[in-house]
């Protein structure tokens, strides 16, 4: 079934950042059925992130493309929420070109003014937004474009700094200081005040405070 529902989410996408969906492939009654995707060689922006610091022009393409596929996401009508962004979710081929991927917690949003609540069953606990972590407390969350957001800019300051958000706090330390309004440090990089300032709108405590994914292209192309 969520398999089903992945799949039928993936195959109404078409954009260069989104990673193309094939198909189904199913042998045999038996065996469960498979969804066909693209090989990407280098893998994630995860383990890319594993290595050396990312080059300026790679990180620069790698934030924008990937700005570029959630706003894509959010300009769709009914409207998708992705739900799970993190690095993992993030396919970078060897030209730098992020693909976004991993559909199983995204959520279409039938009309603007309401968004379905969800139970959340997977994500990384570092990248989610704090009412998404209150919410999950009561056994239910609202997947919005406004906690993509605050996804997106954990995704975003992972890239630029290299490790991953809080790293230096237990999880359940890192949730606790999220909730109350808690942010990461500027990262001792080598990039513009302009992206650090546009990461501090991102991640907003106040959802409706978050700029829109159109919005945060827009400023990622003057960086």
């Amino acid at each position: 079934q969520l398999l089903h529902r992945e799949a039928i989410t993936h195959s109404l996408l078409n954009h260069p950042n989104i990673l193309p969906f094939l198909g189904i492939y199913h042998d045999r009654a038996e065996s469960p059925p498979l969804m066909v995707l693209p090989l990407i060689e280098r893998g994630s922006l995860q383990e890319l992130l594993t290595g050396p610091l990312i080059d300026p022009t790679t990180l620069r393409s790698v934030l924008l493309g990937v700005g570029c596929g959630v706003a894509y996401l959010h300009s769709r009508r009914p409207l998708i929420v992705h739900g799970d962004l993190h690095p993992g979710n993030v396919l970078v081929d060897f030209n730098g070109k992020p693909y976004l991927c991993d559909f199983g917690l995204s959520r279409i949003r039938h009309e603007v003014t309401r968004t379905r609540t969800v139970l959340q069953q997977g994500g990384r606990r570092r990248f989610i937004a704090p009412e998404i972590i209150s919410a999950k407390k009561k056994k239910s969350a609202r997947v919005t474009p406004a906690s993509d957001l605050f996804s997106l800019a954990m995704t975003f300051l992972n890239t630029w700094s290299g490790q991953a958000p809080f790293h230096e706090l237990a999880n359940f330390k890192a949730e606790s200081y999220l909730r109350k309004g808690g942010r990461p440090s500027m990262p001792n990089a080598d990039q513009t005040r302009c992206l650090w300032d546009l990461l501090n709108q991102m991640w907003a405590q106040v959802p409706s405070s978050r700029p829109s994914s159109q919005h945060v292209v827009f400023c990622l192309e003057k960086i």
